[in-house]
């Protein structure tokens, strides 16, 4: 039997498709490679300890090869406030050259000036026309993503009161040595963002197919497997080198949305790969091993998201139109039992032997027994929810697509406080060591990073465009 809980929530409605805002200063840049030969290069900024208020514009940002020759990466000005940079790190620019040795990176500045007294004060630029140059060592293979980070320490960054000479220091792509890493599928950009949790800044991307999504770690937490729901394909990652070392494509369903993998249970190494695809009704499991579509099982009209229970060994498929909770043994890859719940059910959580399926059409959580394959609780809201994770003591946290926002329950799943975050969040992960949620937010480009202790967001990073999927690996020794 039913309990009918009421549990107040903020209006939402979800988004099937999301808006990407203007452009402004510091604004993700992105374009389209000329083509699929040439190099993405990312560069971030990000700053030293300072209180000195500069101001600057970029007016060119190219790579230096060895015959001294220039490949611009920035089409646009830039303007750039220590204040603003100050709050997190951003991305500069995004842009593309040839594959080859580069062995510098030069920068143009138009204006700097520094803020004394609520008053502005315009600097003197350096020398060489106002350019800037920093020596590097960059390999660029052709259809690779790799990130430049800057530091800049503003306060070493005047001389004399009235020069500006930008202290810059430039970093390339390298593994964490920490593995202390977070993972953003881009689905607008094609590549994934790395992210050293440690750091809270972005040291790595990785290009993968078209249109990434959903994304899982194998058990040893040394291949990162990412779905491209528009290339029909997954991309195998080193997760710590950072390296693309495998694509497998996917030769059965239609439409594939999100995936999610499950360990062989005497193999450290492989497992399975379960393949929700939206068009054509069914699962398709893939084998890591040998890098093959194995079967497809059918479930309900449109599967929308899949979640996996390693220590029950078992796959939960929620159906959008069929409003049915599909759970599949991974035993013999079968259905073993659909339970109807209430209208479009979009997501999934899992916690205290419970499966929490939210349901965008009817403002409801319903609560299932995955052991006795019933709805023991309805959670009634009263707007519809997208998706949340139980963490922190088994609190709930769920994600408010339309109206931006996150809310929070404590372990009685009563309300306590409503946070903004980013446009259109789309992706949820908990780092309960560190105190940390993640959000993607597929509308402005960022993940917000999110203290749930305190209920306050406290930073927010620039990733690629439509950001969605959202992963941690955790590798401490």
């Amino acid at each position: 039997m039913k309990i009918i809980r009421s549990i107040f929530l903020v209006s939402l409605v979800f988004l099937a498709s999301c808006v990407t805002p203007a452009v402004q200063d510091l604004q993700t840049r992105f374009s389209s490679p000329p083509s699929s030969s040439f190099a993405r290069v990312l560069v971030y900024l990000h700053l030293t300890a300072s209180s000195t208020d500069l101001e600057f514009s970029i007016t060119q940002a190219s790579l230096i090869d060895g015959e001294g020759g220039s490949h611009d990466l920035l089409h646009a000005p830039v303007n750039v406030s220590s204040v603003d940079v100050g709050k997190s790190q951003v991305l500069l620019v995004e842009g593309f050259v040839a594959p080859g040795d580069y062995i510098g990176l030069r920068l143009a500045f138009s204006r700097a000036s520094i803020g004394r007294g609520g008053k502005r004060a315009n600097l003197i630029l350096p020398e060489k026309g106002g350019e800037f140059e920093a020596s590097l060592n960059l390999e660029l293979d052709g259809g690779q993503s790799t990130v430049l980070s800057l530091e800049w320490n503003p306060s070493a960054s005047v001389e004399k009161r009235v020069v500006f000479t930008p202290a810059i220091t430039v970093e390339t792509q390298r593994p964490s040595a920490r593995g202390l890493l977070l993972y953003i599928s881009n689905s607008g950009s094609n590549y994934v963002t790395v992210i050293d949790r440690s750091l809270e800044r972005v040291i790595g991307a990785v290009t993968v197919g078209d249109g990434p999504r959903a994304m899982a770690l194998n058990k040893r937490n040394d291949m990162l497997y990412v779905l491209n729901s528009r290339s029909h394909s997954i991309s195998v990652i080193d997760a710590l080198y950072l390296e693309l070392r495998d694509t497998i494509d996917l030769t059965a369903g239609i439409n594939p949305t999100d995936m999610t993998f499950m360990p062989d249970e005497f193999d450290a190494t492989d497992g399975k790969l379960y393949i929700v695809n939206r068009s054509s009704n069914d699962v398709v499991l893939v084998d890591t091993a040998s890098s093959r579509v194995m079967k497809a099982v059918p479930v309900g009209h449109r599967p929308s998201f899949v979640l996996g229970d390693k220590d029950r060994r078992e796959i939960y498929v929620t159906n959008e139109l069929s409003n049915t909770l599909s759970i599949i043994s991974t035993i013999d890859d079968l259905v073993v039992a659909t339970i109807r719940v209430d209208g479009s059910p979009v997501g999934l959580a899992l916690g205290d032997d419970k499966v929490y399926v939210f349901n965008q059409g009817s403002n409801s959580i319903s609560v299932v027994s995955p052991s006795d394959r019933v709805i023991v609780d309805t959670l009634i809201l009263s707007d519809p929810p997208s998706r949340g994770i139980k963490a922190f003591n088994k609190r709930f946290f769920i994600l408010n697509t339309l109206t931006d926002k996150i809310t929070f329950f404590n372990r009685q799943d009563v309300l306590t406080a409503i946070r903004k975050v980013g446009d259109s969040p789309i992706g949820l992960a908990a780092d309960e060591d560190r105190n940390r949620l993640y959000v993607s937010n597929f509308g402005s480009n960022t993940v917000s990073i999110i203290d749930p202790k305190g209920e306050r967001v406290v930073g927010e990073l620039d990733v690629g465009s439509k950001p969605y999927g959202v992963l941690l690996l955790d590798n401490q020794q």
